[in-house]
């Protein structure tokens, strides 16, 4: 297992020929579907006729920083709008950028397949109520806060 900063070009050849890494999520963009320290996602080959809305996709910004994020859109000229789940803005990525693709996340020890139907539903209906979404996770954490005192 490792972490974005330890991810290297090794571990992008180990993907490339086929391979797959587990990858501790760091950062708090993806939240509430992947929580900082605690989730691992599993990264393998990113096939671009796979790319779908919802699909975790792991991509290098121009300024060399990986950044694990969910495909809001897919433009009909191959360019992919990107959303952190926790966010509201989105940015522009050309699938040149892509690193690896997420195959499935392990939360609590448990694999969800990130193809699931339930999976791909929940992840709908999170894209859909973007607008709210800073409501809805201000009081996820509130009541995250609650729950953990007890």
């Amino acid at each position: 297992m490792c972490t974005a900063a330890q991810f290297t070009a090794d571990y992008e050849k180990i993907i490339a020929e086929g391979g797959a890494i587990p990858l501790v999520v760091s950062g708090n963009s993806m939240n509430p579907f992947l929580v900082d320290g605690k989730d691992t996602v599993w990264l393998c080959a990113p096939d671009e006729k796979n790319i779908i809305k919802g699909s975790i996709l792991l991509f290098r910004r121009e300024s060399g920083v990986l950044v694990l994020h969910r495909v809001r859109k897919v433009l009909p000229d191959g360019v992919l709008i990107m959303n952190g789940d926790a966010q509201k803005w989105c940015e522009a990525v050309d699938f040149s950028q892509i690193v690896a693709a997420v195959s499935h996340t392990e939360k609590n020890g448990k694999k969800v397949s990130c193809n699931s139907p339930s999976y791909l539903f929940l992840c709908a209906v999170w894209r859909i109520l973007m607008p709210v979404r800073p409501y809805l996770l201000t009081l996820w954490r509130k009541i995250k806060k609650i729950t953990d005192k007890s």
